[in-house]
């Protein structure tokens, strides 16, 4: 067999860059040769904010983070279950349990929801959103943030315990160690009403684990926390592999059910899950203010093994299809999970998918035609600078024959993720993250075959039989040559 996979970049993204770049400026049809890795962010609000401006300095913010994409070897191929899904899944559940507290419009303080991608990559999300904070570009600044909250891996808890890791380097200033410690005991108060789930602190000279926060604590001291199922050591064989799949979280569901049973069984990874949601619904409930309805804050074990079983399992399912627009239901695939690497081409599956959840889960239906969703800008109290408006397919009504299509006004919305290092033209960057991905042409293999032995050895005699008949022939010829070729007689002299 010969394969054919060519890869247009070389060397590295500083060479690769140049040359499109010199392509680009110079060609009239440029043949790129890589691009950067890029998508978007997901990020919402728990009380809208004005997003054509940003906020004053004495608006505060808890930011509450997790990270949306993974990586493996194989292109393309990245289930990342433990590593990104089962942390944003109790993101996405945390934030559904705490927008339905009675209180939640009056609370001092808001709190941000950031799905942040890129972050395999050298914290590509991440490093963007500081990027645009410290520039005026983003409605959030650095000065607003109060708190920053952090969900890493948490499917694999052992003991029930889950870790809350902080930076030593920050803590040397009194300030914000004093911040850190209100930080971990409102995590520790609202632990206590749920016994399965044990917070536990570390010393506090032990260095942060790979985390979002890392980025934020570069550009400013904050106080931060980030939530993980291990102290040291990784509980996660299948760190960024092929293998971090839904077996690898103990994900499982019995036998002989059809997938919409599959949908709606609660697994106990789903238990587990919804009980860490809640310690963080009612952490941030808490961090933002609120005193009256914490203990009411509970996150729902249904949402989150419809979203386990959405991400890991089979994503084209019929809640997943009535979330989203019409046109986005192709995202879903038609068997399988989604795969969660950020690639070129944003946004990806991952990505809407998971702003969709946020708008459903925390959004509120409202009555408005297709046309004023879509253009909600002459619709009288409805305000595009506050809020998001999303036309989704619905379910199917009572006889599955047509949807029942609605308008979901949210909070949620996109904000790009990609390395300043593009922006600033600064391709060997030390700084900001420089991945890029290589352009190649169409994968193609040619198949060489081989014929069979009985047809070998055919030829091989067949072959050797004309050997010996042209030899035996060419023998008898040449012993009768004096017979078969008469020499011709030579010319006599003429004489006149």
């Amino acid at each position: 067999m010969q394969l054919f996979s060519h890869m247009h970049a070389v060397l590295s993204t500083v060479t690769c860059m140049r040359r499109s770049s010199i392509q680009s400026t110079f060609s009239i049809n440029p043949e790129i040769v890589c691009d950067p890795l890029s998508d978007y962010n997901v990020w919402s609000m728990l009380k809208p904010i004005n997003t054509s401006g940003t906020l004053e300095p004495d608006d505060k913010v808890v930011v509450v983070a997790t990270q949306l994409d993974s990586r493996s070897f194989f292109w393309n191929v990245a289930p990342g279950a433990e590593s990104a899904v089962a942390s944003f899944v109790t993101q996405l559940a945390a934030a559904e349990a705490l927008y339905k507290a009675p209180d939640v419009t009056t609370l001092p303080r808001n709190v941000m929801f950031v799905f942040f991608q890129g972050e395999a990559f050298d914290y590509i999300g991440s490093s963007r959103m500081v990027y645009d904070m410290e520039r005026g570009k983003f409605p959030v600044q650095l000065e607003n943030i109060d708190s920053f909250v952090e969900l890493r891996q948490v499917a694999l808890r052992e003991s029930l315990e889950l870790w809350m890791h902080t930076d030593p380097v920050s803590q040397k200033n009194k300030s914000v160690q004093s911040q850190v410690e209100h930080l971990l005991t409102a995590l520790e108060e609202s632990g206590a009403g749920v016994p399965t789930v044990v917070l536990r602190r570390l010393n506090q000279s032990q260095p942060l684990p790979p985390s979002s926060l890392q980025r934020f604590l570069r550009a400013r001291n904050i106080s931060g926390v980030v939530l993980t199922d291990h102290a040291t050591v990784f509980h996660n064989r299948y760190y960024h592999s092929v293998y971090d799949t839904a077996e690898n979280i103990n994900v499982s569901y019995p036998g002989q059910q059809s997938p919409e049973e599959d949908l709606d069984f609660v697994t106990d990874t789903a238990k587990a899950l919804a009980d860490v949601a809640t310690v963080l619904g009612r952490a941030l409930y808490q961090l933002a203010g609120g005193t009256n309805f914490r203990d009411t804050i509970q996150a729902d074990p249904h949402t989150v093994t419809r979203l386990l079983y959405g991400f890991l399992v089979r994503a084209n399912n019929s809640w997943f299809q009535s979330i989203l627009r019409q046109d986005l239901r192709s995202y879903l695939g038609d068997q399988g999970p989604l795969q969660h690497y950020i690639a070129v081409s944003s946004p990806t599956n991952t990505t809407y998918v998971v702003q969709y959840a946020l708008a459903n889960l925390t959004g509120k239906v409202v009555d408005l035609t297709r046309e004023q969703c879509q253009d909600p800008s002459k619709v009288p109290n409805e305000n595009k600078d506050l809020y998001e408006y999303m036309w989704v397919q619905g379910p199917l009504n009572s006889n599955g024959t047509e949807r029942l299509p609605y308008c979901v006004r949210s909070t949620a919305r996109l904000v790009r993720a990609v390395s300043p290092a593009f922006e600033l033209g600064q391709w060997g960057s030390t700084e900001y993250s420089t991945w890029t991905e290589s352009r190649w042409k169409d994968i193609r293999a040619r198949i060489f075959l081989i014929a069979s032995k009985e047809l070998e050895l055919i030829t091989l005699a067949v072959g050797f039989g004309v050997l010996v008949c042209s030899l035996v022939i060419t023998y008898c010829i040449n012993a009768k040559a004096d017979v078969l070729f008469i020499a011709p007689r030579e010319p006599g002299s003429v004489s006149f």
